[in-house]
């Protein structure tokens, strides 16, 4: 049995991200071993619903070949999942009975989907016509059902959840959307970004239900027929899609013995309770943290081959605009808007004014949320060229004292924006960035 210098259990974007990062360092570990549950190398998940939509080819979302693992004295293991860390021993076994040694281990487990307890049975497995939209698998089940099956279900009005329903639309399917808040994107948009988006959706095909929950699946003959809302009201569902978000694949972690919380607890330097094993990306927690960008996962890439490196670069986290990938479709969000509209009263500390355009009939919108001199929130809808100077505002907590309307209209580039002319003022306190709960 040979010893690695490193081991990285999962080969999801995380992973690819972090070897990509570590062949460019000099003094890199040379003998890398990564372990994969699927059976095909790391893939764009962020380009699923695209796939599905038929707007790219499948190659589009390949991140590396299995080529490029050996060129670079990678060994992948794929379709073997790690089942058994032994700390003690520094060893890992996989699903088939590999054992190797390491010296230094990442844990990129990434995120498991939320599963309502109507969709399971008493195993914890899938009932019949039901599933997820999270891997390759899931994608090749519903391209089989929009070639087989008339009527769609999808569950969960997040960015994952609009763009599976408007993949299956767009493969001919009848798609009923349920969102159990009061509007789409509730976490990324306020009410009326939400309310034009749902207008878009709905002028399409989507038939869109808000406030709403399955309360019961009608089978006949072991065939899904339809679904039961908590309103009473039945939908034709042939196939329902589950899109509620995630929660970080902790279960190795803790078999393992080290400490975690939501995710596994790291620290600024990305390592875990046990100063051998790191990790990074949707199953780490960081001050409270969870992360289910692609943003902000590809930063602690990036900090964390420097570390295994022998190199210092604690890892900050910073807000990540977010965006809907659906053609014809544009909106941007940066900074926690579910809270910033929940507290608009209730917390003085939240935000103590907001500005706001809107053209309904070119369904464009924008607003912006400030506290004192400071930019703490932004919501563009229709036209989204400002994104990425409102997102580096928001970041680098830099006050501006300039004409608001001037900002929110793209009338001013953030270079014109001028020094605080006193250090009085008061920076607002961190906010914490929503999480995509169906992304990277």
């Amino acid at each position: 049995m040979t010893e690695a210098e490193l081991i990285i259990i999962g080969n999801g974007m995380a992973c690819q991200r972090l070897l990509a990062e570590l062949v460019q360092q000099p003094n890199r570990p040379t003998r890398i071993v990564v372990f994969g549950a699927e059976s095909k190398p790391a893939y764009n998940r962020v380009l699923l619903s695209s796939l599905l939509s038929n707007e790219l080819p499948d190659s589009a979302a390949e991140l590396a070949s299995p080529d490029w693992y050996a060129e670079h004295g990678i060994e992948l293991v794929c379709d073997d999942a790690v089942v058994l860390i032994d700390r003690e021993r520094k060893l890992v076994v996989s699903r088939h009975g590999r054992y190797r040694r390491y010296q230094q281990l990442v844990l990129a487990c990434g995120a498991l989907p939320l599963t309502p307890t109507y969709a399971e049975d008493d195993s914890k497995h899938l009932l019949p016509g039901i599933c997820h939209f999270r891997n390759w698998q899931d994608l090749a089940t519903l391209r089989l059902a929009g070639q087989q099956l008339q009527h769609a279900v999808v569950v969960g009005g997040g960015f994952l959840g609009l763009e599976a329903a408007e993949g299956l639309r767009k493969l001919g399917m009848q798609v009923s959307l349920l969102q159990r808040g009061a509007y789409l994107l509730n976490r990324q948009l306020d009410a009326t970004a939400a309310t034009l988006l749902q207008q878009q959706l709905s002028a399409r095909g989507l038939s869109i239900f808000t406030n709403s929950e399955i309360d019961r699946l009608n089978y006949k003959r072991g065939q899904l027929q339809s679904v039961r809302l908590t309103s009473g009201q039945q939908l034709k569902a042939h196939i329902v899609v589950l899109a509620l978000g995630i929660k970080p694949n902790i279960s190795l972690a803790q078999q393992a013995g080290l400490t975690v919380n939501h995710g596994i607890v790291v620290n600024a330097d990305l390592q875990s309770s046990d100063s051998a094993i790191y990790a990074l990306g949707e199953c780490i927690e960081l001050n409270g943290e969870t992360f289910g960008l692609v943003a902000p996962v590809n930063a602690q890439a990036t900090q964390l081959a420097q570390t295994l490196c022998g190199k210092t670069a604690p890892y900050c986290s910073e807000h990540a605009a977010t965006q809907l990938k659906i053609s014809g479709i544009a909106l941007s969000s940066c900074g926690d808007i579910a809270a910033l509209c929940a507290n608009s009263n209730a917390n003085a500390d939240s935000f103590d004014a907001s500005t706001d355009y809107l053209d309904a009939e070119l369904f464009e919108y924008r607003r912006l949320w400030w506290r004192g001199p400071y930019l703490v929130g932004a919501v563009l809808y229709g036209d989204t060229g400002l994104s990425q100077q409102l997102s580096q505002l928001i970041n680098q907590q830099q006050p501006y004292y300039g004409c608001r309307s001037s900002l929110l209209l793209g009338q001013i580039a953030l270079g014109e924006i001028e020094p605080a002319p006193t250090d009085s003022a008061e920076k607002p306190a961190a906010v914490s960035q929503p999480q995509q709960q169906d992304a990277a």
